[in-house]
């Protein structure tokens, strides 16, 4: 039966948490103190040892049976919201995360919504990325319900914590999929759309605040996320596009050699490709096979070196040379390159150093030239980096008219090795 108060529909959030309580108190104040009054907050917390459930006796004892919360082992955050919906109360459904924040006023215009729109089941708004401090990072690349759903193969349109649904379109459309550690929230959305394709609705206005920061799922897992978005559109969708691979690729060579686990680049990528070509068709595996021999990240990557090139080996404006080493650093770094330029010219490098200062140099082109960096003994770190910049380039398509190359290019790198 729909619960009402004084005719205003009840809305419940819902909220799963386990260990986040630096975010906690805001993200709850963030549903409480909304201007809509009837709302209920019901939180699953995964057994948290930081302070967590203190934190919600305080809180529950502040807002009373507005605020209802549990703390049990789960099987992951669907999971454990699944149970929290389970308990809910109200005919609209929130879900926000707790490290996450509801925009002033996004409860209100929610149920507004869905009162003007009586056939929409789901709604969503604009979403803002935030950083650990509450600092705004940029707009979540929302687009609008009439987008096609084959759109989602691109991945998710939908800034989850902007959404709200009719409790009856959830039930229809099924419980969050616990056995997908990462993207229910993504094949939750899809599902939506497949079952309610002209009753889902937008609001043109920030609704959420979803936080970034190095303990998010997002950042945490990329691995999982990647793998569970791969599988959530080759089951909902069909066909995988490429750049789920790739983009992967991108972040792993982002970190690289900086990640914690320590393991080669190459081994990572492997590792992924087992565990993703059960979504994908023999030719397309093929096809990434091929390509990754040909990326020059992957030739010049060794367990302790990487350079931050172009797939193909080139430098626009910058590169970074990082080095990373476990005992003993070696005495210094070699960075082999070349600049094939198709009329000579001279190529202004300079370099940023570990310790701050800049070190300039030219080089005549086309030539090939080694650029040679010491390892500052002293260094304890295990992690250092060299960064070097030009504003010297040319575009291929200038002078090639069948070069479709458009990229302003400065030098190749060929090699990276160590001096003992």
């Amino acid at each position: 039966m729909v619960k009402h108060f004084n005719a205003m529909p009840l809305v419940s959030v819902v909220m799963p948490t386990l260990n986040q309580v630096q975010f906690l108190e805001s993200a709850v104040r963030s549903v409480l103190e909304q201007d809509h009054a009837h709302i209920e907050l019901v939180i699953a917390d995964g057994m948290s040892t930081d302070g967590t459930l203190r934190l919600l006796a305080r809180l529950q004892a502040e807002f009373g049976e507005r605020l209802r919360w549990f703390s049990q082992q789960d099987q992951g955050a669907a999971d454990a919201l699944n149970h929290a919906i389970a308990m809910a109360h109200g005919d609209i459904l929130g879900w926000l995360n707790s490290d996450d924040l509801y925009a002033d006023g996004a409860v209100s215009r929610a149920v507004e919504h869905f009162a003007q729109h009586p056939m929409h089941q789901m709604v969503y708004g604009e979403g803002v990325h935030i950083n650990v401090f509450g600092e705004a990072m940029g707009k979540y690349p929302s687009k609008p319900p009439s987008t096609p759903i084959d759109t989602f193969a691109d991945g998710s349109f939908i800034c989850q914590p902007t959404v709200f649904m009719r409790r009856e379109a959830l039930q229809q459309v099924g419980a969050l999929d616990a056995n997908i550690q990462t993207a229910f929230d993504f094949d939750l959305f899809v599902r939506f759309f497949k079952r309610y394709p002209r009753q889902i609705g937008i609001i043109r206005r920030i609704q959420a605040y979803s936080r970034l920061h190095d303990g998010c799922m997002t950042r945490r897992l990329r691995k999982q996320v990647a793998l569970d978005g791969i599988s959530v559109v080759a089951k909902e969708l069909g066909k995988v596009p490429d750049h789920w691979f790739w983009t992967f690729v991108d972040e792993i060579c982002d970190s690289y050699p900086y990640d914690a686990d320590r393991v080669t680049l190459v081994k990572q990528i492997e590792a992924f490709l087992k565990q993703a070509k059960t979504h994908l068709p023999a030719s397309q595996l093929q096809g990434m096979l091929d390509r990754l021999k040909t990326d020059q990240r992957l030739r010049l990557a060794s367990p302790n070196l990487f350079a931050t090139v172009q797939p193909d080996g080139w430098v626009s404006r910058q590169v970074t040379i990082r080095y990373r080493w476990e005992e003993k650093p070696a005495a210094a770094v070699l960075v082999k390159c070349i600049a094939p330029w198709p009329i000579p010219g001279l190529l202004r490098l300079r370099v940023a150093m570990p310790n701050g200062k800049i070190q300039k140099s030219v080089v005549e082109v086309p030539e090939e030239f080694v650029l040679r960096f010491e390892v500052d003994e002293s260094a304890s770190s295990g992690f250092t980096m060299w960064t070097v910049e030009t504003a010297q380039s040319f575009v291929p398509a200038k002078h090639d008219k069948k070069s479709t190359d458009s990229r302003k290019l400065a030098f190749q790198v060929l090699g990276l090795s160590l001096e003992a």
